[in-house]
This record gives structure tokens, sequence and C-alpha cells, in this order.
């Protein structure tokens, strides 16, 4: 594909893309675990002037790598500090994975292959749900796959010395961000393809010039460790505690622990709408071996993902963002290549998604007054790269692959927007309108950072057994919580309820 024709697929995609992951961002309220941790602790750094000892609540959070708190911080010094805010770094890390994907499966697989790869990346039920949330998983694959695709062209002998520089900048900002598997991954997939092709003297021609891996090696031990050596050299017994939490909730007690099938079962929805080619595309390529290298680079990617993460305690939802890459470029050379009986199951699929995509739409339509309706943005997201590439005569991606992109696009918005909306989700955000004046206010430990998050001021955790010590101190305070504090000589009175909590008057009996 001429450069002339890669700026006009790109356009295209981009122009489906951006909308898709930019539409409706800051409608949603912050109620999320880990996306109210991040944007709780960036807050409470912006607003205290502390940047390097993250806090969440008040009280320490060095359990987690800091970058994704920073970046959320410079987020809310440029747009303020709203939702919105909290969520750009990840439709910025979207984007530029979408880009790093395209650039590297154009040059490697053509550029039909590197459209269908950014499209099953952002428009997989996966990619839609991180790609728009403040978490910090977004930036996470950027830099595995960063360094992953580095490795690659390393152990192909195709690197400059400023790329191998970059592989271990890479590392060490993926680290930054959330911990060993930014290593693990790129590293042991590079180890593993080389082994697979048998190119054990790549490895070793790796080491040459010593100086160059040297430097790459202090880059990325500043980058990874300078913030842990710092924190270790002025609260040596808090970082001790937090860090050993941590990787005893990872990797040995976990507290999300799942069998080692259930990935396997859910893969499929995950990755929905592509998921349901992941079957027959494993069937195809069992069929048509050997498999050109960046194929068969991919699938060892996958593989060791997906034996990291087998092996791993916690299974949550947001690890299998892991597989995305890998994912994305399989079933993007797949789609490409498909023939005779494969390529009419694709299509078979694909009418099968219009219609159910195409249905939601029409739901839409009928939920929604012409007036309303024409005010969601989000058809636009269907058409406008239609139209674009109509219009430039772009070469890719085609035109099945860009509709069902844009409707299961549409469709997720719509859905988050519309069906997916609930009191719970929204409770939090309506009890601290207009809580200013209730002074001193508490929240039941552990604590939600979403309070003080929407309270724009922290709002300390307290224990029940500990309020009527409190009391003896300050006779009268305010506490949210759930339940109703049932406690002997204190007079408990509601003040404000939304949803299943409630803001309680707390005093002592006379």
């Amino acid at each position: 594909m001429s450069l002339k024709n890669s700026l006009k697929t790109l356009v295209v995609l981009l122009l489906l893309i951006i909308p898709a992951l930019y539409y409706g961002l800051g409608a949603r309220p912050i109620y999320k675990i880990q996306e109210v941790r991040i944007a709780e602790t960036a807050r409470e750094m912006v607003t205290s002037g502390d940047w390097l000892v993250p806090r969440y609540n008040g009280e320490l959070r060095l359990q987690k790598p800091p970058l994704p708190y920073w970046l959320t911080a410079a987020s809310y010094r440029l747009f303020g500090i709203n939702e919105m805010a909290v969520r750009l770094q990840a439709l910025l890390f979207g984007v530029l994975t979408a880009l790093l994907l395209f650039a590297w499966a154009k040059r490697e697989l053509g550029g039909q292959i590197a459209a269908n790869t950014v499209l099953v990346l952002i428009t997989s039920y996966i990619g839609l749900r991180y790609f728009r949330s403040g978490e910090a998983d977004a930036a996470l694959i950027f830099f595995i796959s960063a360094a992953t695709l580095l490795g690659y062209r390393i152990l192909q002998g195709e690197a400059s010395h400023r790329q191998q520089l970059l592989f271990y900048a890479a590392l060490g900002l993926g680290f930054l961000t959330k911990g060993p598997a930014a290593i693990a991954v790129p590293v042991l997939t590079v180890i593993a393809f080389a082994f697979q092709q048998k190119r054990l003297a790549a490895l070793k021609s790796w080491l040459n010039p010593a100086w160059l891996n040297l430097l790459g090696l202090i880059v990325f031990m500043l980058l990874a460790l300078g913030w842990y050596a710092w924190i270790l050299g002025n609260m040596s017994d808090a970082a001790s505690y937090f860090m050993g939490r941590q990787v005893d909730e990872t990797f040995i007690s976990g507290t999300h622990a799942k069998p080692f099938w259930w990935y396997l079962a859910h893969i499929t929805e995950f990755y929905a709408p592509w998921g349901l080619l992941l079957i027959p595309m494993s069937v195809w390529y069992y069929k048509h071996r050997p498999l050109p290298a960046p194929t068969q680079f991919a699938l060892v990617w996958l593989a060791v993902v997906f034996i990291l993460l087998t092996f791993t305690v916690n299974k949550q939802m947001q690890y299998a963002l892991l597989f995305a890459p890998p994912i994305a470029i399989l079933l993007g050379h797949y789609l490409e290549h498909a023939s005779a009986g494969f390529a009419r199951f694709n299509r078979g699929i694909f009418w099968l998604l219009w219609l159910a995509l195409l249905a939601m739409i029409a739901y839409a339509f009928k939920k929604h007054v012409a007036a309303e309706l024409l005010s969601l943005a989000w058809p636009l997201i269907i058409l406008l790269p239609l139209f674009a590439k109509r219009l430039m005569a772009a070469p890719a991606p085609s035109y099945p692959m860009l509709l069902v992109a844009g409707l299961t696009a549409a469709a997720y918005i719509y859905a988050e927007q519309n069906l997916a909306i609930d009191a719970e989700k929204t409770q939090v955000q309506a009890l601290m309108n207009e809580t200013s004046h209730y002074t001193p206010l508490y929240q039941t430990s552990p604590g939600d950072g979403a309070v003080s998050y929407y309270a724009a001021r922290v709002i300390p955790p307290i224990k029940e057994q500990d309020i009527s010590q409190l009391l003896q101190q300050k006779p009268e305070f305010w506490l949210i919580a759930k339940q109703k504090p049932e406690l002997h000589g204190v007079i408990v009175q509601p003040q404000k309820t939304e949803g299943g909590i409630t803001l309680w008057k707390l005093s002592l009996a006379q």
C-alpha cells in the first residue's frame, strides 16, 4: 500500500475510532472501583500538591505504580477535575495503540490486514470498555505492545539503536503503569519466538553492542524503579507492607480467584462481536501451516499471555485486555485471507451481526423521538467513515468490516448511555451534591473514593466501632453509610438518601 493510500486508510479509521472512544466520555459518573481509585488519588495529588506519595481517601496508597495517577493528575491540570479528564488518557493510549499496530501490521502483513487489526482492537467489547475508562489498562496495553513489537524488530535485526533504547523505555514505563506484566509479556514473547523460529543466535546478537544494552538497562532502571527507590528510602516500612500485600493478592491468595479455564470460557464474549470468529480462525490457522513469521509471532504472543494469565490466581476482565493486540493481528490476517467455506462462514456471521446490530438501532429509534435521536452523535460513527471511504476511494478497510465496526461502536455507546444506567451507578454523585456544609463528614470504612471525588474533599473512612469514641471529641458529625449505625447512646437521624446509601446525622444522646 502506497503512502497516499495508507494516509487515506488512516483517515477513515480515525473518523471511526476517535468518535467511538470520545462520544459520551464525560457523561457517565465515576463508579467502577478501579476507575474511582485512580480518579480520586489523582485528585488528591493535584489538590495537595504532593505528586510523589499517592493517597486515597487521605490514606497511603503504595500498592500500585504511580504513572496512571500522574497521567490523570496532568489531565486535571489541563482540563479541570471532571469525568472526561479522568478518561482522556485511556482514549489517547487507545488511539496510540491502534496507530502502533497499524504501522507494524502494514509493514509486515499489508494495509488491509492492518486496517482489520485496528477495527478489531478498538471495536471489540473489551476495547470499547477499557479505552473509554479512566483505568490503567489502556496505558499498559500501549507500553506492552510497543515493547513487544520493538522486540520483534530487534530480533529480526531491523532495529536502530534508538529503537533498542525505546524497547527498554517501554518496559520501564509499562512497569511504572501496572507492574511486572509489562516486563513478562514482551520479554517472554520475544524469547519464546526466538526458540520457536530456532533463532537463538539472534538473541545472542541482541547483547551487542554491550554499551547500548547497558545504557538501555539504565534507562529501564530509572523509569521503572526510580520512584520505588525514593519511596523505599523515605518510607520503607509502609512501602514493604503495601507492596507485599499487592504481591500476595495478585499471585498467592488472590482477591478475585477464578478457575484456570475462566478466560477460555469468556474470551468470545469479551471480544464480541469479533470473538464469534475465534474458533473458525483457529481451525483455519491449523489447516494453513506453516504461517508467515509475523503471524507466528502473534500466535506466540497470544500463547505467552494465555499461560501467564492462566497461572495467575487473580482473574479479572481487565486482565483479558492483554489478549487484545495478538488477537487483533490474528483476526485481521484471518479475515483478509480466509477463503472457500471459511469465507462463506464469515459472511454469514457478518449478516447475523448486521441484523442484530440494526435491530438495536431500530430499538433506539423506537425509544427516542426524532429530536432526541438527532441530538445523539453516535449515528455519525456509522455513516462518517463510510462516506469518507467512498469520497477518498480509500482501499482499506472493506465496507463490511467498516459497517460491522461502526454498528458495534454505535450499539455499545447507545447501551452504555441508555440501557446500563441504574441508581446504584449515580447514587454517590447525586448524594454528594450540596453537601459542602456537612462538616465534619465521614464515611464507613473501608470507604468509597467516589464519595471524596464528588465531595471535592477527602471524606475519611471510619470503622463503626470507632464512632462512639469520635463522638466524645466531636459531639455531632455526619456519616455516609449504606446501613444505619446501631450504637448505644447515639442518636442517628437520616438527612438525605440516594439509592442504597444515606447521609446520617450522628450525635450523643442527652
